[in-house]
């Protein structure tokens, strides 16, 4: 049986676009599982050919049909070691369809294939692997699917409590996960039947947390009091865990905001479209968490995976073997907030009880934003001298921002990621590689080349520059083009 895939070329010679259909045959599928996730301005990049009438005269000559000559290119990619990656394995995308990723949807998250590329084009021996900002995981389960053990940090409590659910789920054996599944369904059939009262407390915190907004409908939101209530009442177990999962999973689809980059209100367009139940969503997760319970094709989790530290920033503080590679993608420096994003959550999990507390947590995090911005934040650090760029960046900044938080965020911003790599070298292995998925950003008309500022302050700190990898293109929100890359440095 064969397998086709469709790649779209431009044709100068007739002034006009070609489809030329590739095909793959049994003996083929896993070069198809690679090519099919591929774009066509992916395909044409990695074989060299973008014109129609070139690749044809170009295959003539090697005496292969085009199909033949397309799969003949990307063999010879993959043979010779040049990293084949999707544009779609750098985002969150391709984890909304893999069992037990896509529990939670985080945007900010990149897939396991990605990872797996990562380690077996970089890593050549056995070693610890860390993640210093670690979203939901994806580094700690790629790394073990791949036989290594790793390391990890994560400041924000909702996605310590992913982590470490998942984990636990991940180390049971199948028949006691489809145990797990069973009795999943059977608590969410008691707690349709309980008839709680709504929870007083998270009711309170709400009040004194969010003030007069109003993020739910009344019905979903005393629905989700009263789940809390149910939750409260039942015996700590990992079944009540993964049901509190499927909860938080279900928190922004019910409500009235919407998360695209930042979390946001729908517009009145979008809101015309109605707003889900959150019970009816609470059981299509459910019974989604269920089925992958049940889902025999997952490897158990067989390595260890430590939290060395909640925060990067204090890694200094911590005693641990000798780490072997780095591979992570920080918080971009675009002014999101990453805990802003998660307030619904972290107040439905009891972290968010006072006003305060939202603050409280974004001095914690990684300065990336302008809220996130204070007089606290700054370092006994002459960042400056570390970067040449960052030094005129900084400059451009002051002269053209509308907020001076601005070049402030970016002082703190590139300040605390010194922080962390310059206290981070010493338990690194001679050799080891940092692997850093990196986005750069524009505000206020200034670029700000995020990507070739931070390889001036790792090389400061005595890291060696391997190379920089264009993973895809973005946007900002000003409309300019922006990229993702990889930073390749070594501990030498």
């Amino acid at each position: 049986m064969q397998t086709f895939k469709s790649i779209s070329f431009t044709d100068k010679k007739n002034m006009k676009s070609r489809v030329g259909p590739t095909a793959f045959n049994e003996k083929e599928d896993d070069l198809y599982i690679i090519v099919n996730k591929l774009s066509s301005q992916e395909i044409r990049n990695i074989i060299g050919f973008s014109d129609y009438t070139e690749l044809c005269v170009a295959a003539e000559k090697d005496r292969r049909n085009i199909s033949q000559f397309i799969k003949f290119l990307l063999e010879k990619a993959i043979q010779e070691n040049r990293s084949i990656i999707a544009s779609s394995d750098v985002t969150f995308k391709s984890s909304k369809l893999i069992p037990f990723n896509r529990w939670y949807p985080y945007i900010e998250g990149y897939s396991p294939e990605f990872v797996k590329t990562l380690i077996k084009k970089y890593i050549s021996k056995k070693c610890k692997i860390y993640d210093p900002f670690a979203g939901t995981g994806t580094t700690i389960f790629a790394s073990d699917a791949l036989g290594y053990s790793s390391y990890y940090s994560e400041i924000n409590p909702l996605l310590q409590f992913l982590i470490k659910t998942k984990l636990d789920v991940l180390r049971l054996l199948q028949d006691e996960r489809k145990s797990i599944g069973d009795k999943l369904l059977v608590m969410r059939n008691r707690q349709i039947q309980s008839n709680l009262k709504t929870d007083v407390e998270l009711d309170a915190n709400y009040k004194k947390v969010f003030k007069s907004s109003i993020y739910f409908s009344d019905d979903n939101y005393n629905e989700i009091l009263r789940v809390k209530s149910f939750l409260n009442a039942e015996p700590d177990s990992l079944t009540k865990d993964i049901f509190t999962i499927a909860v938080l999973a279900c928190l922004i689809p019910a409500s009235y905001l919407k998360k695209q980059g930042d979390l946001r209100f729908k517009t009145k367009k979008e809101l015309e479209k109605g707003v889900p139940d959150f019970s009816d969503l609470l059981n299509t997760k459910l019974n989604e968490i269920n089925n992958d319970l049940k889902y025999e094709s997952v490897d158990n989790v067989r390595y260890s995976h430590t939290l060395l530290h909640a925060n990067a920033k204090c890694i200094d503080k911590v005693t641990c073997d000798k780490i072997g590679c780095v591979i992570t993608s920080p918080p971009y420096l675009n002014g999101t907030n990453y805990i802003r994003n998660t307030k619904l959550e972290l107040w439905f999990l009891g972290y968010l009880r006072t006003a305060s507390d939202l603050r409280m947590f974004r001095d914690e995090i990684l300065t990336s934003g302008i809220n996130d911005v204070k007089l606290t934040n700054f370092l006994d650090i002459d960042i400056e001298s570390k970067s040449m760029q960052l030094s005129k960046t900084l400059i451009a900044l002051k002269e053209t921002a509308y907020d001076m938080r601005i070049p402030q965020m970016a002082k703190c911003y590139f300040s605390e990621m010194y922080q962390i790599f310059n206290a981070l070298r010493p338990k690194l292995e001679k050799g080891a590689n940092l692997l850093i998925d990196i986005g750069d950003s524009v505000f206020n008309g200034v670029h700000i080349r995020t990507d070739d500022i931070l390889i001036e302050i790792l090389e400061s700190i005595g890291y060696n520059f391997i190379e920089k990898k264009k993973l895809r293109e973005r946007r900002s929100r000003g409309g300019k083009i922006v990229e993702q890359v990889l930073i390749v440095m070594t501990n030498e």
